[in-house]
């Protein structure tokens, strides 16, 4: 038996579709740029907590705002790219940690290219400037990269939840004190 054509959307139905596929997208991005914000300010905190016992006066809040925004974005695109989407044939786990680790990595190159860019526009030492993201050391830096890794798994995890149930489920699920959906 042949199937059925399906007609074309109504002309506002097209537009009304790309309207809230985009309102979606931004209250995704948001959540994702709420949460690093939050984590990256406590680190900014940490850090002036731990350079004022020696001295040392340092506050860049504002860093972790546009920090947040920017990596939030970042985010968006590996997961605009699939990045890791070879991955969901296992299990829910390994796919979290695995993605973890992938755009762990994503955010660590994205990083490197930033320091890159200020390095040609400062005229410093390229290397000198890279190793700044781990404080000036390979340790440092791995350090860096692993707190990185353990502050994505809670946003990976709830992505991934997100994925398999649908993201409407997941909303539902944090807002309503229904725990059955």
């Amino acid at each position: 038996m042949a199937k059925t054509p399906t007609p074309p959307p109504a002309p506002g139905a097209v537009h009304e579709s790309l309207k809230e596929k985009a309102i979606a997208e931004m209250k995704i991005y948001l959540a994702i740029t709420l949460y690093l914000w939050v984590v990256l300010a406590l680190f900014a905190l940490y850090k002036r907590a731990l350079l004022n016992e020696n001295g040392i006066d340092y506050w860049r809040q504002g860093y972790a705002i546009v920090n947040a925004l920017i990596l939030g974005k970042v985010l968006l695109i590996g997961e605009m790219l699939k990045l890791g989407d070879g991955l969901r044939k296992w299990a829910m786990v390994w796919v979290v940690l695995g993605r973890t680790v992938l755009f762990t990595a994503l955010l660590m190159l994205f990083h490197v290219v930033e320091e890159t860019i200020h390095a040609a526009i400062k005229g410093l030492p390229v290397v000198e400037s890279i190793m700044s993201i781990g404080g000036g050391s390979w340790f440092g830096m791995f350090v860096y990269a692993a707190i990185m890794f353990v502050m994505l798994i809670p946003l990976t995890a709830f992505r991934e939840l997100s994925f398999v149930l649908g993201t409407d489920v997941m909303w539902k699920l944090l807002t309503s004190s229904e725990r059955k959906v």
